[in-house]
């Protein structure tokens, strides 16, 4: 997006508007009768709501578990210092102002072809780790700072795999892990945050990270503005797809083996501290703690915080028979009708019920028409690498002209912008569902044809 849509989203977050709810601000024109079509399974199905009005009830929705985003958007003011170059490859060490007391560190992998021409850039968001963070994403360690880095086939490092592949690449820390462990606290301690921000949410925070990603990417002159993807695995692949849905500058998501379902027979959402104490571990008052379970899957003791993704979920956990406000096909559907990709193993597509949830969001996808305030898919397609040839193509073997490919490409709706991939085997990022990776963020942020 250009800078006034950049403008756009600070006016509206300074105004304290829901990002994306320019539809809130203006009514909408529809173009033609099938403009107007509408959604199965809004949540005022009988009231016939088109997408736009639906998508803003479903956006505030979230908001409402969440907690709103900040009002104040403090300058970046970045520092940046270069590490390392390896294999073609340069890497920063970055860090910037996410809040006025925040900061997100980060590294950035610059290819050596992106300094000939503005590039895209992919936000690289890492799993669950125990302080390593954005250091297993690129390849510097395992899941703590002192194990080694794991086997390149598992594919956590796809930090450095998407930037060998071409792309710039900006792997961040998120809150709690890698170099964003308050002191003297523990990794995934999320008390300190809450006592901090007790009406935003873990999710909430790590979006807005994201966004401010996004700003960060923008000032440097070598990334192309206009085309920034994000990627995760685990718990980064749940947040891509939170990031993407709220942050309208994200042009391409893959979504790797993220949760897509609540687990309300589980806490895990909304845990309540031990013995509901919200006051944060501290190092040297509080004995270290584990978790017989974590320690029999990865064979360590973890001294790892309770984890609280969003705090205002609980009660959907205590009373199960409360009606869910929202859930995860609404924030797929959020991300229309700009490009997602969704790849986990076969059993998580199962376990996270994700073909129950499949029909709404294609619903969106396949009947999208371009609608003022949201992003234009046609507009997607004009700007990617390979239009100047497909009209070449069918006006020289079909005789079909210009105008004609931008009428059917108008009509053609979104489905091919949302997709799927499944592979056998464990949780991870097998070579198979990395070359899907990239071959996705290759069509959608046109870095090649080939």
């Amino acid at each position: 997006m250009d800078s006034n849509s950049k403008s756009t989203r600070r006016q509206l977050l300074g105004m304290g508007v829901p990002v994306l709810a320019a539809a809130a601000l203006a009514p909408h024109q529809q173009s033609s009768a099938d403009d107007s079509r509408v959604r199965e399974g809004s949540p005022e199905k009988a009231k016939k709501k088109l997408w736009p009005e639906e998508r803003k009830i479903i956006e505030r929705k979230w908001l409402d578990l969440l907690g709103d985003f900040p009002k104040e958007i403090p300058d970046l003011r970045v520092e940046m210092k270069e590490v390392a170059k390896e294999e073609g490859i340069t890497r920063y060490h970055v860090s910037f102002q996410s809040e006025p007391d925040d900061r997100v560190t980060a590294w950035l992998l610059v290819p050596d072809a992106a300094r000939k021409k503005p590039t895209p850039a992919i936000i690289c968001l890492h799993s669950t780790t125990w302080g390593s963070g954005k250091d297993q994403v690129i390849g510097l360690s395992g899941k703590r700072p002192i194990d080694p880095p794991p086997d390149p086939k598992a594919g956590r490092d796809y930090g450095r795999t998407h930037a060998q592949h071409g792309f710039i690449t900006l792997s961040i820390d998120t809150i709690t892990d890698g170099e964003r462990i308050e002191p003297k606290r523990r990794v995934m301690d999320t008390r300190v945050f809450y006592e901090k921000h007790p009406e935003w949410s873990i999710v909430g925070k790590n979006t807005w990270d994201c966004m401010r990603s996004v700003d960060f990417l923008q000032t440097l002159d070598f990334v192309d503005h206009a085309q920034i993807g994000i990627t995760g695995l685990s718990m980064g692949g749940h947040l891509a797809l939170f990031a993407a849905a709220f942050e309208p500058r994200i042009t391409a998501t893959v979504s790797n083996g993220g949760v897509l379902d609540w687990y309300r027979h589980a806490s895990a959402w909304s845990r309540v501290p031990p013995n509901d104490n919200w006051r944060p571990w501290e190092e040297g008052v509080d004995a270290p703690t584990s978790s017989k379970e974590l320690e029999r899957r990865f064979g360590f003791k973890s001294n790892s915080g309770p984890f609280i993704y969003i705090k205002k979920f609980r009660p959907y956990i205590e009373d199960q028979n409360l009606p869910l406000p929202v859930d995860f096909d609404d924030l797929m559907a959020m991300i229309a009708p700009r490009p997602q990709l969704i790849i986990s193993t076969e059993q998580e597509l199962y376990r996270h019920k994700f073909f129950e949830k499949v029909p709404k969001v294609l619903d969106v996808y396949v009947n999208w028409r371009d609608t003022p305030g949201l992003p234009s898919v046609l507009k997607a397609r004009q700007d990617r690498l390979g239009f100047e040839e497909t009209l070449e193509y069918y006006e020289t073997q079909h005789r079909m002209s210009e105008s004609k490919i931008v009428k059917q490409f108008s009509e053609f709706g979104a489905g091919d912008c949302f997709s799927w991939f499944s592979f056998p085997g464990g949780h991870g990022l097998p070579g198979v569902a990395r070359r899907m990776s990239l071959a996705w963020f290759d069509r959608w942020l046109g870095r090649t044809l080939h």
